[in-house]
């Protein structure tokens, strides 16, 4: 007998994040192995379109979630009953992170706070360059009040999905344990002698935000941006005016939300306003969970799933895809790093399995635990191992170009970032530069025009990938490796029936199969659509193609 499924009959969980790629993974694999589970609540958002029209969260839950391929094996096995199986089983919750008591109603929470068991939080901003006021409401201050809820619940345990990249700029060999609240990895490494206290740092952040959104509505930004807007059109309408104002004035709040979250992660000794609040959330838990038994599941870079809900399953470029899918098409003649760097990938139903594992566990057992999901200690992949592995799979089926040829991709050098962006600048942006200068002065010459935007749009993507490469350089030359001792001891000591069931054995993936014959392909049919490529190829992105630059972007989805 299974006792992971033993202890999820007839019990009530609150998922957050179900819309997400991870959650959606963790709700299929409890209905599928454990159908006699009471009840599962999704807090899920409702959303407006840009056309004004109202999406329910029931809606949400039908198609953002139920809709999703992950539940082909489940659709398939109830038939016709499907519906009536999900209708039974979960319910959708309207609820946003981002406000006090979850934006629930007294009459919700409170119902809730009796019947619920396990609170499992995986919602969060998983962009490395959010903004910083979005990161903070939702990765730590999301993870308090559900932390505060699971506390008002009458019997409940909390399982709170974090990262391993918590441990920030910390080189060396990363243990399982809890964050010291008040206490930064500037200062536990020596970088930094100034006190890290979480009040005040998420106080701060809330005023200096604040300012910023200010700063973009005052008079002088205004001026600003009404002067760029007539530089493009000085005899365009009012409204388009004032509509290119406001877009100029949501540009320049992003770019300044975003700098102030990588400036501020970064002097604490974290890598980005990502790892800055995810660990403000851990600490947030630590530092008020009293008594409540909590677990802390600490996963790498999640990918497409090894064997379930299928193999390949996935949704969303993650970490390592947009680099996958930039040298597929030719766009990134070469990427800094260091060669020999662990990438730390870990397939999405390894850490569901471990999460069901650990939820169990700490049922238990109580108290506060943490568990990292990697592969780096037991079964490593080197940077250049994942580099070449892609590069045979996309030598042996290259995608095609616009005239269906076959698109030519480079082998890599590893340079620093340094020399990375030095390369680049002195190669492509300088001279560019100067060349728009040159035809910008030459603007009487109307068949001009056409080179240059095209020359504009070529800058555009050079400085993309340069400033990628900056947002993805902790990432891919990191010193350390996630200690799993606790993983392995929690598989460990799975009973036979479970590690079937729910095994985190890390040492059984095969990296070349992985890669070649799970992940890409899973990644070509789910997220890429690579038959659909050609017909939906932008003209810029055509020009990028032409020219064998990189316009990568991260993942910008709002959970794991």
């Amino acid at each position: 007998m299974s006792e992971i499924v033993t202890y999820l009959r007839g019990k009530t969980l609150l998922i957050t994040g179900s819309t997400g790629f991870l959650a959606k993974a963790v709700v299929e694999k409890i209905l599928r192995c454990a159908p006699e589970v009471n009840q599962i609540y999704l807090l899920i958002r409702s959303r407006q379109k840009k056309d004004g029209t109202f999406i329910s969260v029931k809606d949400r839950m039908t198609t953002d979630v139920f809709g999703s391929p992950a539940f082909s094996r489940l659709r398939k096995s109830y038939g016709e009953n499907f519906q009536i199986f999900v209708d039974e089983k979960v319910c959708a919750i309207e609820g946003d992170l981002t406000l006090e008591k979850l934006g629930l109603k007294e009459d919700i929470y409170k119902q809730l706070s009796e019947e619920v068991n396990v609170v499992l939080t995986c919602a969060a901003s998983v962009t490395f360059d959010e903004e910083i006021d979005a990161a903070l409401q939702l990765n730590a201050l999301g993870a308090r009040r559900m932390l505060e809820f699971a506390k008002s619940c009458r019997s409940a345990i909390l399982v709170h999905v974090s990262t391993a990249y918590v441990n920030g700029q910390k080189k060396g060999r990363i243990p399982e344990t809890p964050p010291r609240p008040n206490f930064s990895i500037a200062e536990e490494i020596g970088l930094s002698n100034a006190k890290f206290n979480l009040e005040k740092e998420t106080q701060e952040i809330q005023a200096i935000t604040n300012e910023i959104h200010a700063e973009s509505r005052s008079i002088s930004r205004q001026k600003k941006f009404r002067k760029l807007a007539l530089q493009q059109n000085a005899s365009a309408s009012s409204g388009w005016l004032e509509a290119q104002v406001e877009t100029f004035r949501k540009r320049w709040l992003k770019e300044r939300l975003i700098e102030e979250g990588m400036s501020r992660g970064q002097r604490w000794g974290w890598h980005d306003s990502y790892t800055l609040t995810k660990a403000m959330g851990e600490q947030f838990i630590v530092q008020h969970r009293g008594q409540l038994p909590t677990v802390i599941v600490r996963p790498s870079i999640v990918e497409s799933g090894l064997l379930e809900p299928e193999p390949g399953w996935i949704e969303g470029l993650k970490v390592a895809d947009p680099l996958i899918d930039a040298l597929s098409k030719g766009r990134l003649p070469d990427f800094p790093g260091q060669k020999d760097m662990v990438v730390d990938i870990i397939p999405v139903d390894i850490v569901v399995n471990t999460v069901l594992a650990a939820m169990v566990r700490t049922a238990i057992e109580g108290g506060i635990s943490v568990y990292h999901v990697s592969t780096g200690d037991r079964n490593p992949i080197l940077f250049q191992q994942a580099f070449e592995l892609s590069y045979e799979y996309f030598q042996k089926n290259p995608r095609r170009n616009r005239n269906n040829e076959p698109i030519i991709i480079q082998k890599w050098t590893y340079p620093t970032l340094r020399q990375f962006r030095r390369r680049y600048k002195l190669r492509y942006i300088y001279p560019l530069n100067i060349l728009l200068w040159i035809l910008n002065r030459s603007n009487r010459i109307m068949f001009l025009n056409n080179w240059k935007r095209r020359i504009t749009v070529l800058k555009s993507a050079i400085s993309r990938m340069l400033y990628y490469a900056a947002i993805y350089s902790p990432y891919t030359s990191l010193e350390c490796i996630f200690d799993t001792e606790q993983m392995v001891k929690l598989h460990n000591n799975l009973k036979q029936d479970d590690r079937l069931l729910f095994g985190s054995d890390v040492t059984r993936i095969d990296w070349k199969k992985y890669f070649q014959d799970i992940h890409i392909p899973g990644l070509k049919r789910h997220v890429l659509k690579t038959d659909e490529t050609k017909s939906n190829t932008t003209e810029e992105e055509e020009v990028a193609e032409r020219s064998g630059f990189a316009q990568t972007d991260t993942d910008s989805t709002t959970s794991h």
